[in-house]
């Protein structure tokens, strides 16, 4: 791309100003992604490479465009005006490789170890610049061999580093990416060569496609450039995959808790009313007959007036406990009401659950209260048999009145001297 004593050949002069165009195309497209970007300083450090690049390109672009027209002369190599345009040039383009390296590092190992790594670059990037501007004698075509000393090895270190990322990690996005930086350094390698070519005007036999190289090498860049820039979208674009994958996570685990506990009782662990009405637990009701089972503590009122309702909270806890206890796997045990539960037995008879129950209620533990007293559980069951689930609410209707009954019957034993409570016998079912 060297110019011409009093012009810029038209192919290669366009070339920046596309160039130029494609960076901003991308700072742009990344602009309307800093929702993401923002959260991800790899991200945020490739973008700051793109805009130091375009930075460097437009001061080609006012090297060439804008000063001419403006002084009437094309301006000498060794102009002031033009050694500055070209430092800024020069640093642009380091900068944006320091910040490569840096974006590519946090993505590797985090933001704290990809700063602490690169903390020193910018000092080495600005003396570069520096000195490769002041040190230019033969214009744009050696300043081009002065990057490619950095440009090569900064593009094979990211394009290794992506590629070379541990299987679990490697992506799609991580995979593209490291193919455009390999490609990139590539690219670079070629400048490296080419130009030397041009600038020392070498009777290689390559030498003419050499020239062709140097001045289409700003739309093999804006190639390169744009395949690297939408291989870091795909990436960043995984990264938020997994971002909204682990809150979909989240809100599903959530949404599970919240529903346990409207499902749940806290109190006993059991299935609440509200399951039964969505049909929690009923699969096996509407494939088979069986029987319900209606428990009813006798003495809670009595233990929260004596002892508080901490101890009768206990013996609610204490009788789901032995209730469970008696069941099988399928069987399910719903908190019907303050001291009141449902017993839902697939194919099973109340003839064959009543004892079972009834042992497991006379044998349990006692609730204990804070002095050390011990308060034992006595609850009143009513059964029902159920042929099908359409007959499952009125089983439940008959085994309530079935409860009341054989708690007015222990009543009446108890207030009349008779039986205690836990040696009544069991009720027939019906």
């Amino acid at each position: 791309m060297q110019p011409h004593s009093q012009t810029i050949p038209v192919l290669a002069f366009v070339g920046v100003v596309v160039q130029l165009g494609g960076a901003l195309m991308l700072i742009a497209l990344f602009l309307t992604l800093r929702r993401f970007v923002l959260r991800r300083a790899y991200f945020a450090a490739w973008v700051a490479a793109w805009a130091s690049f375009a930075v460097a390109i437009a001061a080609l672009v006012v090297r060439y465009l804008f000063v001419p027209g403006d002084v009437g002369v094309m301006l000498e190599e060794g102009d002031l005006a033009t050694r500055t345009l070209f430092l800024v040039y020069q640093a642009g383009k380091v900068v944006g490789f320091v910040c490569f390296v840096r974006g590519t590092l946090i993505y590797l190992v985090g933001i704290t170890a990809g700063v602490r790594a690169t903390r020193h670059s910018w000092l080495l990037a600005a003396l570069f610049g520096t000195a490769s501007s002041m040190l230019v004698r033969r214009g744009l075509n050696e300043m081009v061999i002065w990057q490619a000393a950095i440009a090569i090895p900064v593009f094979v270190y990211c394009a290794w580093t992506m590629l070379s990322l541990p299987k679990p990690r490697r992506t799609v996005g991580s995979t593209a990416t490291g193919a455009a930086f390999g490609l990139l350094a590539a690219l670079w390698c070629v400048y490296g060569v080419v130009f030397l070519v041009v600038l020392l005007d070498s009777p290689v036999f390559f030498a003419n496609a050499a020239r062709w190289i140097t001045a289409l090498n700003s739309y093999l860049d804006l190639f390169g450039n744009v395949l690297l820039g939408y291989s870091m979208i795909l990436l960043l674009m995984e990264d938020a995959r997994r971002e909204v994958d682990d809150a979909h996570s989240e809100l599903q685990l959530t949404h599970d808790r919240l529903r346990r506990d409207a499902l749940y009782d806290p109190l006993t662990d059991s299935l609440n009313r509200r399951a039964f009405a969505e049909g929690v637990g009923l699969e096996m009701v509407r494939a088979t007959f069986g029987t319900v089972v209606i428990a009813d503590i006798d003495n809670l009122k009595r233990a929260n007036d004596l002892h508080g309702h901490a101890v009768g909270d206990q013996l609610i806890g204490r009788c789901a406990e032995v209730l469970r206890g008696a069941l099988r796997p399928y069987d399910k045990l719903y908190r019907w009401g303050g001291d009141e539960f449902l017993l839902v037995l697939p194919s099973a008879h109340a003839s064959n659950v009543l004892g079972r129950l009834r042992h497991a209620i006379d044998t349990a533990q006692p609730a204990l209260t804070a002095s050390g007293e011990a308060i034992t559980l006595q609850v009143s069951l009513g059964t029902a048999d159920y042929a099908s689930s359409e007959q499952l609410s009125d089983a439940i209707e008959r085994a309530d009145r079935e409860m009341y009954a054989e708690k007015r019957t222990r009543k009446n034993r108890r207030d009349s001297g008779g039986l205690s409570l836990a040696s009544l016998p069991l009720r027939a079912a019906r």
